[in-house]
């Protein structure tokens, strides 16, 4: 797969894969833990360790994350830009509500990239956590087991009009997904300002 672009209101994005095409000085990528920690990048100094978001002002910089599953989601309202990554652990700990207080809302456009809509889990933490937070409406019962409706909780918690890619991690085989593959592999969305 070669890298997509996309404009959308007031953000560039960029999908690579492999994920080197998008490694430069200008492309700020954190260490993901999985958890609700957002870094604002100033000067490009900041500590990345421990964070699965980014927001920053300036335009020097372009936000980037890495998945294989999880939801890379961009944000911007033209005056601030910025990217988090959302398992399942970041949806349940608030990272998308903590991510919309940055943003004027009026303004704001979303884009969310390819990622795993649905996935089987057992009755285990995740699920725990999962149920304590959304209740089980977005769980299904299938012959395999339970199944988590991802897409589903994601959407719930953003504005109607953020925009989907219908691209799937499990069913785009070019894209990699831990879940079907077990793989180490990852792709990378890359957020930054529009061009004028």
């Amino acid at each position: 797969m070669k890298n997509n672009n996309l404009d959308i209101g007031k953000m560039h994005i960029e999908i690579f894969l492999p994920p080197e095409q998008a490694e430069g000085n200008s492309v700020v990528i954190p260490k993901l833990p999985h958890g609700s920690n957002i870094v604002t990048i100033q000067n490009g100094n900041e500590s990345l360790t421990g964070c699965d978001a980014l927001i920053t002002k300036s335009r020097d910089f372009s936000l980037g994350i890495k998945t294989a599953d999880c939801a890379p989601i961009c944000f911007s309202d033209g005056k601030t830009i910025g990217i988090a990554h959302i398992g399942w652990r970041g949806l349940c700990l608030g990272l998308l509500e903590k991510m919309l207080t940055h943003f004027e809302t009026t303004t704001l456009d979303i884009y969310v990239a390819p990622f795993l809509h649905s996935f089987q889990i057992q009755k285990d933490f995740c699920y725990d956590q999962i149920t304590q937070k959304f209740g089980e409406r977005f769980f299904e019962q299938k012959n395999e087991g339970i199944f988590f409706n991802f897409e589903g909780a994601i959407r719930s918690l953003l504005p109607t009009r953020t925009m989907f890619d219908a691209r799937g991690t499990t069913t785009e085989l070019y894209f990699p997904s831990y879940r079907r593959d077990k793989t180490s592999e990852r792709f990378v969305t890359v957020v930054s300002f529009r061009a004028s």
